[in-house]
């Protein structure tokens, strides 16, 4: 066993949860905004959850490319015993330093994103 193994079980749970808090907390925003700001005394705290929700998303973010420069840093590095005798060819870059097979899931999973959300806003009313 390699001494890496436990570290990279714990960031992957910890990129699990990561992910997992985004989609809830996006969709308890979703539903806050709806519900309790129809409530003319609570719309001044609609700043504060703002700010509170870009905030929570920044520093998710940055935990999660933080954990994927690691990983991909580990692989590229591998231990001697482990190399791989024929490397493989590098994979072209396109924008946002992502291929474009990468950047069309960004895009249809945004799309997809903005779509469900308005539906279920739509729902809400």
């Amino acid at each position: 066993m390699t001494p890496n193994r436990p570290q990279t079980k714990n960031s992957s749970s910890f990129e699990y949860f990561l992910y997992v808090a985004i989609i809830l907390e996006t969709g308890l925003a979703a539903f806050v905004y709806k519900t309790i700001f129809r409530d003319p005394e609570l719309v001044r705290l609609n700043i504060y959850f703002g700010i509170f929700y870009v905030g929570f998303l920044a520093w998710a973010i940055a935990q999660l490319n933080k954990l994927h420069r690691r990983r991909k840093a580990a692989e590229s590095d591998p231990m001697p015993e482990m190399a791989d005798p024929a490397p493989e060819s590098p994979k072209t870059r396109s924008a946002l330093g992502l291929t474009t097979g990468q950047l069309v899931i960004v895009i249809v999973v945004f799309v997809s994103a903005v779509a469900t959300f308005s539906w279920a806003l739509r729902l809400l009313r």
